[in-house]
């Protein structure tokens, strides 16, 4: 279990630094990293000269980049993350053909967020662009909601945090009950979601979600694509 009480600030602050080098295209100033991480510039020098050494950052003048070292590491969580969607490709697929609407894969990155890997954009009024390192909190989203569900040492964590009120602790019973979660216009007016968990050696690797509009994807909609999902690609979902 994640103890969300102990984390060490040094840590999260050089791994976000990492994040908005990523999110400024690769290479950034120290003002420009300071403004998305912190104020701090003499901290924030400093943990850039460690990251540096390591090969972890590079310099060139005044600006900074992300290091090939992150490559190396960061090698065979490509190699899963290519074999996961392979793998859940087939749902994926099925559900967009079925339903018309915008469909999503999805993982659990850390203790309050999950991360869209991949999407199958529909052709209903709802738009998305590549969802590529997009995250969403947990507590928010059906999808979230889900992986909070079925995931008894994730959802310690966030207990823990003070982060797991009455109402979601009752609505995350109903979801192991019924097997899958809806969000009917709580993240957004409007928007209806669905998520599914998926599957492999009985364990909760990855989510399948669909959103759309309120008015097509209405709840009665909604339970009964659920139920033929089950039906229809239950050696899929049930790996």
């Amino acid at each position: 279990m994640i103890d969300e009480n102990k984390r060490i600030q040094s840590v999260e602050r050089a791994l976000l630094l990492l994040e908005a080098l990523a999110a400024e295209g690769g290479e950034a100033r120290l003002t420009d990293l300071a403004e998305r991480v912190g104020p701090n510039k003499s901290t924030l020098h400093g943990l850039l000269n460690t990251l540096a050494a390591m090969g972890y950052v590079t310099r060139r003048g005044t600006r900074y980049g992300l290091g090939l070292r992150i490559r190396e590491i960061a090698q065979p969580l490509a190699d899963q993350d290519l074999e996961l969607k392979e793998r859940f490709a087939p749902a994926l697929e099925g559900l967009a053909k079925r339903c018309g609407e915008t469909c999503y894969l999805a993982v659990p990155c850390g203790s309050r967020e999950y991360l869209y890997v991949d999407a199958i954009e529909g052709a209903g009024s709802l738009r998305f662009g590549s969802p590529r390192g997009l995250r969403e909190g947990l507590t928010t989203s059906a999808i979230g909601k889900v992986f909070l569900a079925f995931n008894p040492d994730l959802l310690r964590s966030l207990r823990r945090a003070d982060k797991v009120g009455a109402a979601l602790e009752t609505e995350l019973k109903e979801i192991v009950e019924v097997g899958y979660a809806l969000d009917l216009e709580q993240a957004e007016p409007g928007l209806n979601c669905l998520a599914i968990p998926l599957r492999r050696h009985g364990r909760v690797e990855a989510a399948l979600g669909v959103a759309g509009s309120s008015k097509i994807l209405d709840e009665p909609t909604l339970n009964r694509l659920a139920r033929q999902v089950f039906k229809e690609m239950f050696d899929i979902i049930k790996l």
